[in-house]
């Protein structure tokens, strides 16, 4: 998977908090190898993490989404548009449901 790191309050991971620092190494960690992220009715591959820094785990998102080239194709048909990473593990963006990543 693709991996994008956005400025957000910071220019680099090294600039915020610990709590924010161990979300970041948690979520690479669980994206190894992984190509993108399943529900129960929706699938996605080919995707890319989007990391944006913050100061602390309040201001930092982390968030898998498809390429917009693939939004495109299944725009009448997907629910799911991306799955953010909270509490440890990715979660569906509409209906909150916890994602299998592919």
């Amino acid at each position: 998977m693709k991996i994008i790191y956005t400025e957000g309050n910071r220019k680099s991971v090294e600039e915020m908090d610990c709590e924010a620092q161990d979300a970041v190494k948690k979520a690479l960690e669980l994206v190894e190898g992984k190509t993108g992220f399943r529900t129960y009715h929706e699938t996605w591959r080919d995707c890319y993490l989007e990391i944006r820094i913050g100061h602390n785990i309040y201001t930092t998102s982390i968030e898998i989404r498809p390429f917009e080239k693939y939004l495109t194709d299944k725009r009448r048909k997907w629910h799911n548009g991306c799955a953010y990473f909270c509490n440890g593990i990715f979660w569906a963006s509409i209906s909150r449901i916890e994602v299998e990543l592919i």
